[in-house]
């Protein structure tokens, strides 16, 4: 009776077993939560390329690795990356996303487009033609390129960025400031913790990355926020220079940071050896 009841009771314990993997979160999931902040599905280029059809473009182990290892495509220099690194003024980060996660993202994707067929050698072809009027070496890589053209940094528009930013000037259609969600730790703004401070976020992605984060709107509380209050062209662009005057005296201040510490150092061992030369005369 009682190898009865065990077994009666494993039968009931399989379908939970069994059901256990859809707990987890599916592919659209797990896009929602780690992509769509700067990716759309037919909704146009935000902070990166809009991903409709991606799939018939791409075979999945170039979408899985993009996923997981956006810094080493890079690297490698891989053509597709390097085009999409200089189109959005910088790389895609490393969001930490599993093997398991990011195969999910990929299998949704596929769900939506038919699946590119896998990477095989291609045949040679003729050189790529150089475009009139560029540079010797130049190649054209097929695709439209898209002009962008950078914000000129004031101080004045520092001022303003900054001042939105804190929420000391309000915007212009009521919205919340960004410090009441945001830090921004390269300007020693603390701000909210409710996301994520913005200072590698923005060095990141870069101006035109951050300009389509603005725009877009595709962070759910972003979209709570701001979806009736959207900001104006000049508080955008205000933004705008206030980060990359940000990120530009962050880096500054780091060269500056380690001829000094170098000369220090020196100074301390040139002391040192005097101290010691005394001692043994």
């Amino acid at each position: 009776m009682r190898d009865r009841s065990w077994n009666f009771s494993l039968l009931l314990l399989l379908p939970l077993l069994v059901a256990v993997p859809a707990w987890g979160d599916s592919g659209k999931e797990i896009f929602e939560k780690e992509c769509a902040g700067c990716h759309t599905i037919g909704g146009g280029d935000s902070g990166g390329p809009d991903l409709k059809g991606i799939a018939g473009k791409r075979p999945a182990e170039w979408l899985e690795r993009i996923i997981l290892e956006p810094d080493k495509l890079t690297a490698d220099k891989d053509p597709v990356q390097l085009a999409l690194v200089k189109k959005y003024g910088g790389e895609m980060p490393n969001l930490g996303v599993s093997r398991k996660d990011a195969r999910k993202i990929v299998a949704y994707l596929q769900s939506l487009s038919p699946a590119a067929p896998a990477a095989t050698p291609a045949p040679a072809t003729p050189a790529a033609k150089t475009p009139a009027g560029a540079a010797p070496g130049t190649v054209s890589s097929g695709e439209p390129e898209t002009k962008s053209v950078e914000t000129t940094v004031t101080p004045e528009l520092v001022a303003l960025g900054r001042s939105l930013f804190t929420g000391s000037k309000p915007f212009a259609n009521g919205g919340a400031p960004c410090s009441a969600c945001h830090g921004f730790g390269y300007s020693g703004i603390t701000g909210g913790t409710l996301a994520v401070d913005l200072s590698k976020r923005i060095e990141a992605v870069g101006e035109q990355g951050l300009r389509g984060m603005l725009k877009s709107l595709n962070f759910p509380i972003m979209r709570n926020i701001y979806a009736s209050r959207p900001l104006t062209e000049e508080e955008t662009t205000a933004l705008v220079a206030f980060s990359r005057d940000a990120v530009a005296r962050k880096a500054s201040a780091a060269c500056d940071y380690y001829p000094a510490t170098g000369l220090a150092v020196f100074a301390c061992l040139i002391a040192g050896l005097t101290l010691y030369k005394r001692r043994i005369r």
